[in-house]
Parts: structure tokens; sequence; C-alpha cells
């Protein structure tokens, strides 16, 4: 029997799940890394089985994908790692350049900005160059965590935490899918994986520490900020990560960037 081939986000704010992923019978798993927009287009082109995948890049693709409720990348209030740097206060922003790395975070964005929608552009090159050319730059995962720490622009929106304040809701930026062919043909190892995941969200709420310090050692930031950072995020996909990923695509829908809202298995 094959290794299934399982995406793993090359970023620290998924490091908790891969952490536990890491304890499963590595013969049985192939990890292949990338940033969230790779792995999305790798998992669609049969290059992968199973992945952590951007939540609306699952809603655009469910007929093709079977969602594996069991665990997520949500935050309910301010990561840090989703981030909009700007020279203007969010409510000016006319001209984004928005990072290639992410589905969900792009389409927040368009739903936070409300009817007047700011043109988006792609962000080629440096950051702190493009804040030269447009009013911000939407950035994740450790380029953003790094840019923050640096001190980026004159305004800093945590997209998350504005979520947060909009809605009352968590907002999910990644679910588990397996490409609905992989988990017909291979039906065992895909309820494995889904074992694996539940074990690694369980393990990595029972002793933090012990994976902070794995990431600390692996990761270029200091322990402490390890710890604060990863207090911010939850990894779980139970009834309150369900509600705030249906608001966001109801709310994606009637942006016009999503056809329909699939329904969420229980």
């Amino acid at each position: 029997m094959s290794a299934l081939r399982v995406g793993r986000i090359s970023a620290l704010n998924m490091y908790p799940v891969y952490h536990g992923l890491e304890k499963a019978p590595q013969g049985n798993l192939e990890f292949i890394d990338g940033v969230p927009t790779q792995l999305n287009d790798a998992l669609l082109a049969g290059s992968l089985d199973v992945s952590a995948v951007s939540s609306i890049a699952y809603a655009r693709n469910a007929e093709s994908l079977q969602l594996l409720p069991v665990a997520s990348i949500t935050a309910d209030g301010a990561v840090d790692s989703i981030q909009v740097f700007s020279n203007v206060t969010f409510e000016k922003l006319r001209r984004v350049a928005v990072t290639p790395h992410s589905a969900t975070s792009v389409a927040l964005l368009r739903v936070l900005v409300g009817d007047a929608p700011a043109p988006f552009v792609p962000l080629e090159g440096d950051p702190e160059d493009a804040l030269s050319d447009v009013d911000g730059v939407l950035l994740i995962g450790d380029e953003a965590l790094t840019s923050l720490r640096a001190g980026l622009g004159r305004y800093r929106t945590d997209l998350a935490e504005v979520w947060r304040e909009r809605t009352k809701l968590p907002m999910v930026f990644a679910v588990w899918a397996a490409r609905r062919d992989s988990a017909l043909e291979n039906p065992e190892q895909v309820a494995m994986l889904g074992e694996h995941l539940s074990s690694a969200v369980a393990d990595y709420a029972e002793d933090p520490e012990t994976v902070a310090r794995a990431a600390a050692a692996r990761f270029p930031f200091p322990l402490d900020y390890v710890r604060s950072y990863f207090r911010r995020l939850r990894y779980e996909f139970g009834p309150a990560e369900r509600a705030g990923l249906e608001h966001f695509l109801e709310l994606s829908r009637s942006a016009g960037l999503l056809t329909d809202v699939p329904r969420l298995a229980a």
C-alpha cells in the first residue's frame, strides 16, 4: 500500500498539528511542504491525497473534496499572522497588494472592506517597497509575524480581530480535506489520518509547552513569542468553528467570491 501524500503548511501557525502527525507511522504518510495556495493547487491537481486547505478553496471545490471535520486552523480574535500593513487606516484603504500565499485571507479582506472594495493587486517583491506604491499590503504566516515585529507600515490591522469584532464568531482559515477519489481508493488510510489528526489536536491541548519548545527550536522566533502566538490559535473543528465557517462562506457568496456554500459535515 503506497503512502498517503499529505500537504504540510511550511509555517509556524500549523506546527502544533504537524508536530503530532510526526508521531504517526511514517511509512504510511509522505509529507509535501508548501504555502497554502501551493497545497490547494497540489490537492486539486492530484499531487496530494490529503491536506490542510484554505477554507475558501475547500468551499469552491467541495464536489471533489471530502472534508475531514476533525481539525482546522482557527482564530478567535487577534492572531498576528493575518495582517494588513498600511499607510492609511483600514477604512481608507483604496489599493492593496495581497500575498500570493493565501486564498482565505484575500477573501476575508474582500468581505471586510464591504461595498466599496479596494482594488487588489498581486504583491511582488519586498512588502516595504510595495508600500511606496499602494495603501497597504496583506501578509500572512511567518512573513506577517516577522513584519509585525519589525514595525512595517504606519498602521497594522489584524483581520481575525476585525472579523471577531464584527461577527462575534471565530474565523476558520483552513480545514482538512481529502480528494474524493483518494478517499474512495484508500478509505482506511484516510480514516486513519483523521484519527491521527484528532490525536494531534488532543495531544497539543494536553501539553502545549512541549510543542512550543519544539517549534521555537525549528522556527526563527523566541520561545515566549511562540507560546503567546499559539495561544491565539486553535485547531479543533467543533460547533463554534463550523458556525464561524458557515457565516464566512455565506458572506463570501454574497460578495461574489463563492457560487454555493457546501454543507459542512457534522
